[in-house]
């Protein structure tokens, strides 16, 4: 910079050469989050896929457990002077409204009845198991049926009278259904599945480079893992362990989670390849690549722009010091002036950011003033209201899964505190209180809980996947004496009955006490 007022020079090298280091500065830290993120979402996926296809075959194998222990105690079937004939017309019936490939009866002899006649199954494992243990058994899927290709599994429940095997039921169902499962879950992700049966062989696996009743521990000995070992591996399948571990192969990286399958010996591997997840993500990296060196450009053009504007201020302001130094020593008497400081006030945040309903403490206080000022001629009902499973939620779809249900459960509740002219608030976590101050009769108070609790339960999509979500409410009516602390006590204890009883519903405290008013 010169000192010639009129022809200021100013060198944009130091700047530019900053804002180059900057930028790549940014690069290099884009590259590193594309790393970190990647892992992340590789780690995401498979537990998530894993996750899912978990729950959907317990559920599958637990409602054939349900049915078979339900038929097990059921006097046709354990008593053995009804003929074998009523037994498997009613058993053909079952299978035909559930939709199994079979249900059949074993008797204490071991020997297996259908329609088409009688068979000994004294030489199968399970069944021999079965009546030595007296414990229901789930088998690995095998290949069976007269075409020799139809794949299926089978659930076997013990037939006890006093504690003694006398026979058992056993439904096989076709595997395609839960083939067809677990390709949906795993394709939705990008994920490669493999299922595991009780000796590791692969019973189904995505990946067409896996042969079905092939050894899977054999098959991960071709790569290198990072952080176990195949014997861990091996153990944490013998002993219903969950895990996850990093391998490489061929200059590939993969990451690999597995969990059992409870009421099984099965384990669910999923596993997804880093390159895979990397580049399903390269349109956002590139996005951020191409927004970071924008933001370069634009920057430094406005750098250049202000910078030329303000070297006229400069000019203008050196310009006016040298006037007033001259000033200064021609005058004897100098007048200072004074200058206040600027108070920037800010005020507290009064409602939650997530829900947008007001905070605890607002709405206490809100509440407090309601009450003393309440119409006795009105009915005046205080709900606690729970989110169900949220923990369950965030261990399996992340926290976003649980802020966003937090979000739909806030914009549902608002709309009742405006068309009811109430009160809501968030209480804490995934519990909120919700006050309806002018309230005619019980009916009207049960109409609007039961179309409350009809709007809490709905779906919402995390990363394309449809999540069902629902709540439990707690209500208590205040009595006009009640104090404020004592009328949320009485709603929580509600709630707590709704949560012990099933959950997804609503309970009045005490509610035989207000229903002649």
């Amino acid at each position: 910079m010169a000192n010639n007022r009129n022809k200021w020079k100013f060198s944009f090298k130091f700047i530019t050469i900053f804002q180059i280091l900057f930028c790549s500065l940014i690069l290099f830290l884009i590259l590193i989050g594309s790393v970190i993120l990647t892992r992340t979402r590789m780690n995401e996926r498979t537990q998530i896929t894993a996750a899912e296809v978990q729950n959907y075959l317990e559920l599958r194998i637990t409602e054939s457990l349900n049915l078979l222990n339900a038929l097990a105690i059921h006097k046709e079937y354990k008593d053995p002077n009804v003929p074998v004939e009523e037994k498997i017309k009613s058993l053909d019936q079952m299978n035909t409204f559930f939709g199994y490939m079979m249900i059949r009866y074993v008797d204490e002899d071991m020997n297996v009845y259908s329609s088409n006649g009688v068979t000994s199954l004294a030489s199968r494992d399970y069944i021999q198991r079965l009546f030595s243990t007296g414990h229901s058994q789930v088998v690995d899927c095998a290949i069976a049926g007269a075409d020799g290709k139809t794949m299926n599994f089978t659930v076997a429940v013990p037939i006890k009278d006093k504690d003694i095997v006398i026979g058992c039921l056993f439904c096989a169902i076709y595997f395609d259904e839960i083939a067809n499962a677990i390709e949906e879950f795993s394709n939705s992700l990008g994920i490669d599945t493999v299922l595991v049966g009780s000796n590791n062989q692969i019973m189904f696996s995505t990946d067409s480079t896996l042969s079905y009743d092939d050894s899977y521990i054999a098959e991960l000995k071709k790569y290198s893992l990072q952080g176990t070992n195949h014997n861990e591996v091996e153990n944490d399948f013998y002993n219903f362990k969950s895990g996850s571990f990093w391998s490489s192969r061929n200059l590939s990286y993969f990451y690999t989670s597995y969990l059992p399958i409870p009421n099984t010996n099965w384990t669910i591997v999923s596993k997804v390849g880093f390159w895979q997840t990397y580049t399903s993500l390269l349109p956002v990296f590139l996005l951020m690549f191409f927004g970071a060196f924008l933001l370069y450009v634009v920057a430094l053009c406005v750098n250049r722009f202000l910078i030329k504007k303000q070297l006229t201020v400069v000019d203008t302001l050196v310009h006016s010091i040298g006037e007033l130094e001259q000033q200064i020593y021609r005058e004897n008497d100098l007048k200072q002036d004074n200058f206040s400081d600027i108070i920037q006030l800010t005020s507290k945040g009064l409602s939650d950011g997530l829900t947008g309903v007001v905070t605890r403490s607002v709405f206490l206080n809100q509440l407090k003033v309601l009450l003393k000022n309440h119409q006795k001629e009105k009915m005046l009902a205080l709900c606690f209201i729970d989110l169900d499973n949220l923990k369950k939620m965030n261990d399996t779809y992340g926290h976003i899964a649980g802020d966003i249900a937090l979000k739909n459960i806030g914009y549902v509740l608002r709309e009742y505190e405006k068309r009811y002219n109430g009160i809501i608030g968030r209480y804490g976590g995934d519990e909120f209180i919700l006050v309806f101050p002018f309230l005619n009769s019980m009916e009207e108070l049960h109409e609007i809980l039961e179309e409350l609790v009809l709007n809490l339960h709905s779906s919402i999509s995390v990363n394309d996947m449809h999540i069902h979500i629902m709540c439990s409410v707690g209500v208590s009516i205040w009595d006009g004496a009640t104090n404020m602390d004592t009328l949320i006590k009485e709603a929580d204890e509600a709630l707590y009955f709704v949560k012990q009883n099933g959950k997804g519903y609503y309970k009045i405290y005490q509610e035989q006490k207000y229903e002649k008013k």
